[in-house]
């Protein structure tokens, strides 16, 4: 590369002078520990769930859009990152057969482990394979490195007057001490006749232990001798729970799970959260109804205490306003229960803070829940924007923290959130407006306290309130499933890109009147100036250990794809030596020229997004 216009001794200059600033530059602006990053392709993907591994690091699962030109469709997206961010490998598994490449949405993830040593991953969701419907469930098995090992589906129909599937998915998926993995979902029934929650048990080769299928007692039809109609019903997460003993040595509860979803009649508004305890082989022993009574409110997650308790969240949806009034926000319901009866000790209602993730407990027996903000600001256009948020909050019910984070234009939703190492919390989710497509998966590492230097967040407009509404009994009758798929499958490396959001080192804590994703080129140190500053900027990245520039394609002011000393070069050319200038966007912020998918700006569209294009059942994300 020719530079007409400086001569080799001025460049020589300048450089002496960058790279003296650079060293009187505090070394403590260069490093922090806490970040909010995105991870994608050029096409659309999601963290839908989170899971802490063996080796300190995390794995993330969802969906991942296949490049253009290819069969459309998604494939499971598994990625391995570090603590820091930083990605460690990325896998593409594709479902085919011999029409073509199979659709599916994986939902969760979990580690599993043979002989106290780890084996790899297991991944359960959504499979649609152009065969059949009937075995709509996956379960899929991979290596400690993400290759995959197997791949199958579940389903079939009802053995009750032979009534079909078409569709359904795994949710939740668990490795049991026994080795064995679990995994809570529901199907739906031909003709929309009815929907079924269920718990599946595999081996970790995927042959079949029971598929068990649930209908809500209270909603069957009287004398009509049909299994599952008139029923709606969910699982939405499960737990295993040891064999529970009264001081004097009985025996209360044999070992089994525990699970939580929503149970209603079918073609009505109204659902309630449903808790239920079952023994080892998926047959009830204890079920109850929480909740408010003629609201929709469903349950979305649950977990066993330390002190031997049931944890449980959800949500309560109140109606649509009859007048056409603009609907009242989703509110989280957190449950504390005994594990006996699972009679009510506790029930705490945020209004403000609706979740999408587990409800995990961390130090000091306290509690943490990932999901959104109930109340949008006002984006580009005037749709309406939301961003993700963190709950934590004591034993009491009182709330610790219920922050807010991400862009003031676009998307941002957390659907997991783990205390990690150390006391820090690193949430996972979705952003659709740092991009290098439509949506990617979104990262954030906070203190535990919720406070990210550096970065935007605000504390959530919320209200506490303790409700009391009452517990009630049901009784879930159940049928077993059969069917089991083999799938022929392929694997990918996609073009993962992390691209870090903030903190910004140079501007920490302002927010600029312009999209995350849009820049100035050249422009390092994102303050829409082009100076010296940004020059000297980019060699503490390339030869200081500095941050990257936000977004990092500022960093490439000569538009070559790549950032390195010809970029500096070529900004001091432009400053002091007459050079060209950086090629747009550069007169104004704007958008990566390279990215022409789009973003999405508004939660409706996302929400729908997801419920046509991720056949999401039962309210993977949607809980409208």
């Amino acid at each position: 590369m020719t530079h007409p216009i400086l001569g080799t001794k001025t460049i020589l200059r300048l450089f002496s002078l960058s790279l003296l600033l650079l060293a009187m530059l505090p070394a403590t602006t260069l490093y922090s520990q806490v970040y909010m990053k995105s991870l994608g392709t050029r096409g659309s993907e999601i963290s839908l769930e989170m899971t802490p591994t063996s080796d300190g690091n995390y794995v993330t699962v969802g969906p991942v859009t296949r490049p253009p030109g290819g069969p459309p469709g998604f494939d499971i997206y598994l990625n391995k990152v570090s603590p820091g961010g930083n990605l460690i490998w990325t896998r593409q598994i594709l479902e085919s057969n011999v029409q073509g490449f199979g659709n599916a949405v994986p939902v969760s993830v979990t580690e599993t482990f043979s002989a106290g040593v780890s084996s790899g991953f297991a991944v359960t969701g959504i499979v649609r394979n152009g065969i059949s419907v009937d075995d709509p469930v996956m379960v899929v098995t991979t290596n400690v490195v993400g290759i995959p090992t197997g791949y199958s589906s579940y389903g079939g129909p009802l053995p009750i007057n032979n009534v079909g599937i078409i569709s359904g998915a795994g949710v939740k998926i668990i490795q049991i001490p026994d080795g064995r993995l679990a995994i809570c979902g529901s199907v739906t029934l031909a003709n929309s006749a009815g929907q079924l929650p269920f718990i599946l048990v595999v081996q970790q080769d995927l042959t079949l232990d029971f598929m068990r299928v649930y209908e809500d007692a209270a909603f069957s039809i009287p004398g009509a001798n049909l299994f599952g109609f008139n029923t709606r019903a969910h699982f939405a997460d499960i737990e295993y729970v040891e064999e529970l003993i009264d001081p004097n040595g009985a025996v209360l509860h044999e070992a089994g799970f525990m699970v939580v979803g929503s149970t209603g009649p079918m073609n009505s508004y109204f659902s309630e959260i449903l808790v239920m305890r079952t023994k080892i082989d998926g047959n009830p022993s204890q079920v109850t109804l929480h909740g408010p009574q003629q609201v929709k409110s469903i349950g979305t997650a649950l977990t066993i205490t330390q002190a031997g308790n049931v944890e449980v969240a959800g949500l309560v949806i109140p109606s649509p306003s009859a007048t056409g009034a603009p609907a009242t926000p989703p509110s989280t319901l957190v449950l504390k229960l005994e594990p006996h009866f699972l009679g009510t000790l506790d029930q705490d209602e945020y209004h403000g803070f609706i979740a999408h993730s587990d409800i995990r407990e961390v130090g000091a027996g306290e509690f943490i829940l990932a999901g959104r903000d109930a109340y949008p600001a006002i984006g580009p256009g005037g749709n309406l924007i939301w961003n993700g948020a963190v709950l934590r909050i004591k034993n009491s019910g009182t709330v610790v923290f219920a922050n807010g984070y991400g862009s003031p234009n676009g998307v941002e939703v957390f659907t997991d959130v783990h205390e990690m190492a150390g006391g820090d919390l690193l949430s996972s989710g979705i952003s659709t407006v740092w991009c290098r497509g439509p949506m990617d998966e979104y990262l954030n590492r906070t203190l535990g306290d919720g406070s990210i230097v550096g970065c935007y967040f605000y504390s959530l407009n919320y209200s506490h309130t303790e409700p009391v509404y009452p517990v009630r009994d049901t009784w879930l009758p159940s049928e077993l499933l059969d069917l089991v798929r083999d799938h022929d499958h392929l694997l990918s490396t996609p073009n993962t890109i992390v691209y870090l959001i903030c903190p910004q080192v140079f501007l920490p804590n302002i927010v600029l009147p312009i999209p995350w994703d849009w820049f100035r080129r050249a422009d390092f140190t994102r303050d829409l100036q082009i100076d010296i500053g940004d020059a000297i900027a980019s060699l503490g990245r390339l030869f200081g250990g500095g941050q990257p520039s936000v977004p990092e394609q500022a960093a490439d002011s000569n538009n070559d794809g790549t950032h390195d000393v010809s970029d500096v070069i070529h900004t001091l050319n432009y400053l002091f030596g007459g050079g060209s200038p950086p090629v747009a966007p550069f007169d104004e912020p704007g958008p990566d020229p390279e990215n022409d998918q789009g973003n999405i700006f508004n939660i409706d569209e996302l929400l729908q997004w997801i419920d046509q294009s991720l056949l999401a059942e039962g309210g993977v994300l949607a809980e409208e």
